[in-house]
């Protein structure tokens, strides 16, 4: 799962705790940057993990996600940036090579 907040791109995981023959779950969240601002070069910037754990994995996966939209917040001083989808467009290939089929020549002979 990933989301756009401000100018960083936040990935959630979730991690599965086996115990006693139960699950539990937790989360990591990445906020990463792109050093360029053309957003084809993702880097890493911090990594963190959630302290608690859950019954159900959609509640760790929405602990991770709103503490990482939390620390982006902070980091751009606005507390008012929502997460937006990050499309899986933009993960699977460059923009600039989506895009690059759509255009036409406009040359003027």
């Amino acid at each position: 799962m990933a989301v756009l907040v401000g100018i960083y791109l936040l990935k959630c995981q979730s991690v599965e705790i086996p115990r006693d023959g139960a699950s539990s779950w937790t989360a990591t969240w990445t906020l990463l940057r792109s050093p360029s601002g053309n957003q084809l070069d993702w880097e890493p910037l911090t990594r963190r993990d959630i302290e608690k754990t859950f019954f159900r994995e959609a509640d760790a996966l929405r602990a991770a996600q709103d503490q990482g939209a939390t620390f982006a917040r902070m980091l751009q001083g606005d507390d008012g940036l929502e997460p937006m989808p990050w499309s899986e467009l933009h993960e699977a290939m460059p923009m600039r090579e989506a895009v690059l089929p759509l255009r036409k020549s406009c040359a003027i002979h």
